[in-house]
């Protein structure tokens, strides 16, 4: 059995909740769930969560600041592309039906805490998961993949999983003046139309003047496309949680889940 790292909670809140409100507020409410983290309002949670089923484009803070890239927002919100702007960094990822996303949202502490030690932690159990299913999943870089970085989840040298982070405030706990807290997050593809995706993702960046940011479809798979199997992001959604809650107790964590 692998150890995860100890810097895994010892008890953690599993949850499903989703924010029918709009697709922001479905996006943005892991900072909320953060701030009652932060003020030890509520244990650590792992949230397994989908998007609604609105078809866009999730981009970052950096990738709408601009006058050119207001004006690529507001093209391909015209051509029915809406995006959303998270908190977390990265480049864009397709936002709708098919996506589901794992987010670790965790109390900030001092000792040990790195951004590369909670990226391993995020994919690890993406990692086993996906080879329980039987597929030959790895954390490694795709150069030309959308929203790449050196933590990317791939099964056969093709992304399916896109990650990213934010850190929020000072160490958790009432006695910080700004308590904080760390959300890792795992955007994965499961059934999406990655080829409509892709294009946008492409055309976003054109129109935003980035030459900087160049995305190959062949670089990219689905759980759908890798596994040869029809999945919809409500089984993958249920096959997760039930992973986690087997594993979970194994490597020492102890799970909360009210379904």
């Amino acid at each position: 059995m692998i150890a995860w790292d100890p810097l895994w909670p010892r008890e953690v809140d599993v949850l499903v909740e989703e924010v029918l409100a709009s697709p922001l507020d479905n996006i943005l409410h892991d900072d909320e769930i953060g701030q009652q983290v932060a003020h030890r309002d509520r244990i650590p949670v792992v949230r397994v969560w989908r998007h609604l089923p609105v078809t866009g484009l999730v981009v970052s803070r950096r990738d709408v600041a601009g006058q050119a890239a207001q004006q690529a927002v507001a093209r391909m919100a015209s051509e029915g592309w809406p995006l959303f702007v998270r908190s977390t960094g990265g480049t864009a990822v397709p936002h709708g039906e098919g996506m589901l996303n794992l987010s670790l949202i965790f109390p900030r502490q001092a000792e040990g805490a790195t951004t590369d030690r909670y990226y391993r932690i995020l994919c690890q159990p993406l990692v086993e998961w996906l080879r329980a299913l039987g597929l030959a999943a790895e954390m490694t870089d795709v150069p030309g993949a959308y929203c790449d970085g050196n933590y990317n989840v791939a099964i056969g040298g093709r992304k399916v999983v896109g990650t990213a982070q934010a850190w929020r405030g000072g160490l958790a706990g009432m006695s910080s003046r700004h308590p904080g807290y760390v959300l890792a997050h795992g955007c994965i593809s499961i059934s999406p139309d990655l080829d409509a995706a892709i294009a946008a993702i492409q055309r976003f960046y054109r129109y935003a003047e980035r030459d900087d940011v160049r995305v190959e479809r062949d670089k990219a798979t689905t759980l759908a496309e890798a596994s040869g199997e029809p999945w919809t992001s409500a089984e993958a959604k249920d096959s997760l949680v039930e992973f986690l809650l087997h594993r979970l107790p194994e490597v020492g964590v102890t799970p909360r889940f009210s379904p």
